[in-house]
């Protein structure tokens, strides 16, 4: 009887000390559970905040800030740098027109509308980022020795200072200086084409004459050490003209890419003895003293030089000082197969 009371007392002792770790556990699975989702949702709060952080971060660096706003007809005078060269132009004034003259090559052929585009460019100016120049390590944006610079002055005595420097990361443009404001943005890669523009392209090139097929009185295509080819019009007993092919197939001459202007060495070039010269003599439109168009007999010459590095033609027209490069593609029309 005492066995089976001893027996009864230790179970309900077991039973007792069950209870109490189960208890236990659920305190502890309370407590866990209550800190897990503490935690959980510390972290997903501040989670949202770093997500709130970083959409704000990104929509000041994307919200455009007007650097510059003012007319190009307002700039009277433009230095500008780049890797190339350094370039200094002004207004001036000739009656009630006016244009762009580069300082010490006053007679340098402008090509004003490239550089009212690189000017213009400059005028209304908007980037993003915004920074303190003071605030940065210039060598991390490029500032610190770039060459690519640029001053425009204002007629009221205004000047307007850049610099530029790196392409900034994941193609969204490139770091400017505004000097007037000792601030730095991020502004559009055109920029960077503009103010990085090469020098023959700031060259107005000339312009060439347009021959109508059926104004051409005769063409001849002389190869060096080779033969020379004469074409005329045929004409029949009733008076009709035929023309030949090559009338049609080789004008007008195009050679629209500068290679260099006011040139002293064409031999460089080949062009001091060609390879191959075109000669065309036309009925050309010419103006008299008088203002009258009338129509004249002309001439126009091409020389075909030595070949580029690209498998193409150096050329000149008319025996000016200008160096073109003739694409292959329309130089073999006058070269012997």
């Amino acid at each position: 009887m005492e066995e089976r009371e001893e027996r009864a007392l230790r179970l309900k002792r077991l039973k007792r000390k069950r209870a109490y770790t189960i208890l236990a556990l659920v305190a502890v699975l309370g407590l866990l559970g209550g800190g897990y989702w503490f935690i959980t949702d510390r972290k997903a709060k501040l989670a949202a905040e770093e997500e709130q952080k970083k959409a704000e971060q990104e929509a000041a660096r994307n919200q455009k800030t007007e650097i510059t706003s003012f007319l190009l007809n307002e700039v009277c005078e433009a230095r500008f740098t780049n890797e190339e060269a350094s370039y200094h132009f002004v207004w001036e004034e000739e009656g009630n027109l006016g244009s762009w003259v580069k300082q010490g090559e006053e007679d340098f052929p402008t090509n004003e509308e490239k550089l009212q585009n690189i000017m213009g460019a400059f005028c209304k100016l908007e980037g993003t980022s915004r920074m303190k120049f003071a605030d940065i390590n210039p060598a991390d944006y490029g500032l610190d020795s770039t060459k690519l610079t640029m001053k425009l002055t204002l007629t009221d005595g205004t000047e307007h200072s850049f610099l530029m420097g790196d392409e900034a990361p994941y193609d969204a443009g490139y770091y400017l200086l505004y000097e007037n404001t000792e601030e730095v943005f991020v502004v559009a890669s055109n920029l960077y084409t503009q103010l990085t523009t090469k020098s023959t392209k700031l060259v107005q090139g000339e312009t060439f004459p347009y021959v109508e097929p059926e104004s051409i009185t005769r063409y001849c295509i002389e190869v060096r050490d080779g033969e020379t080819k004469t074409y005329e019009p045929e004409v029949a007993e009733d008076g009709t003209k035929t023309f030949p092919a090559v009338f049609y197939d080789s004008v007008p001459f195009v050679a629209s890419t500068i290679q260099e202007y006011n040139c002293t060495d064409f031999a460089q070039y080949g062009l001091d003895d060609p390879y191959v010269t075109v000669t065309v003599d036309y009925l050309g439109y010419v103006f008299t003293d008088g203002g009258m168009l009338t129509r004249e007999p002309c001439t126009m010459k091409l020389e075909i030089g030595d070949k580029t590095v690209s498998d193409n033609y150096f050329v000149r027209v008319d025996e000016s000082d200008f160096v073109y490069i003739m694409m292959k593609a329309q130089a073999k029309k006058y070269l012997p197969n």
